[in-house]
């Protein structure tokens, strides 16, 4: 089989690989697609810091149909559809005992600690896949990975229905924490810095936009909340500009889920923080959210197709992945024919 080999940052390479064996409480899924994430794109360029080389088969947003399977609680069989939950916890730590699995303390996440998805087959945990619809695409279902992260981030900053969301970055994940926030009965405000991506995204129905280039953000923020300054914030982002003045963006008691991850120092104002009293929640991988992704995606609660650039064959990963470093701005999701 084919798998999408990376040794050392900047060097992919497809190989042929043994076909994994059936184990028990595991699965042989046949992939049939993969997005490419933001998170690949720094595994390339060598600045991810939780990415460990070499690894044997990029990508971590995988659909397929199960090859093989034995038995299970899960009522699963081979020949089902089915999207795969790429965070494999120990099963055994404080956190898995408390269920939150994201948070493991020797937690493995699929193309980033141990093999990705960007594999002909592929060998996963069975208690980590879930059935989709007859009627959901696999290319529409490509997208219920990233979609967890932005529900998630919004279950971090503890989003309520009514309120107003500021959201830096107009990438996919941050436009994924807007729907989330859409869905969950919230208007989100999503910040970025280049135009095309906030317009695309005014089109596709997020209902406040800004270009934080053009000036005043916060007061753009205190006009779209009658003066009171947003409920809460997600950055999608970790940039340190924004993390420096995040207690600008959201009011008194207000609450923060941070997502995107930092790769330079940041410097925060803890005095304003304590001032407002405000929540500082830090939002690793998703939760629990796969179900509720795949049921959204499936009731058309996502503008799915307008989310996906293209679709693209595993011969044109790397020169994709290039192309996306080059000019991130006519990007949003890649998925990857495997």
């Amino acid at each position: 089989m084919r798998v999408l080999y990376m040794q050392e940052p900047g060097v992919l390479k497809i190989q042929e690989a043994q076909m994994p064996a059936l184990v028990p409480g595991q699965a042989l899924i046949k992939i049939e697609l993969c997005g490419i994430c933001g998170s690949d794109l720094t595994a390339y360029r060598g600045v991810n810091p939780t990415m460990r080389y070499p690894i044997d088969g990029l990508g971590h947003e995988g659909v397929g149909v199960i090859e093989a399977i034995g038995e299970n609680d899960r009522g699963l069989k081979a020949g089902d559809r089915v999207a795969l939950e790429p965070y494999v916890p120990c099963g055994h730590c404080h956190m898995c005992a408390e269920g939150r699995f994201n948070n493991c303390a020797d937690i493995r996440v699929c193309g980033v600690h141990k093999s990705g998805m960007m594999a002909e087959y592929f060998l996963h945990p069975v208690n980590l896949l879930y059935k989709l619809p007859d009627d959901l695409s696999f290319r529409h279902a490509a997208l219920v990975e990233p979609f967890t992260i932005g529900l998630h981030g919004a279950t971090r900053a503890r989003v309520k229905a009514g309120e107003h969301v500021v959201v830096f970055g107009a990438g996919v994940i941050g436009l994924m924490a807007a729907f989330a926030c859409i869905n969950y009965g919230a208007t989100p405000i999503l910040v970025d810095v280049i135009w095309k991506r906030l317009d695309d995204a005014k089109e596709l129905g997020v209902p406040c936009i800004y270009n934080s280039k053009e000036g005043d953000l916060e007061g753009y923020l205190r006009e779209v909340t009658d003066g009171k300054l947003p409920e809460a914030m997600i950055d999608c982002t970790g940039a340190p500009a924004i993390l420096g003045k995040m207690h600008d963006y959201v009011c008194h008691g207000g609450r923060i889920a941070l997502v995107g991850w930092p790769h330079d120092p940041v410097t925060i104002n803890t005095v304003r923080l304590t001032q407002k009293e405000i929540d500082i929640c830090p939002s690793r991988n998703s939760n629990a959210k796969f179900p509720e992704a795949i049921r959204l995606i499936h009731e058309k609660k996502l503008p799915a197709e307008g989310l996906i650039t293209k679709t693209v064959e595993l011969e044109e990963v790397e020169e994709t992945i290039k192309d996306m470093i080059r000019s991130p701005e006519d990007y949003k999701k890649v998925v990857v024919k495997i």
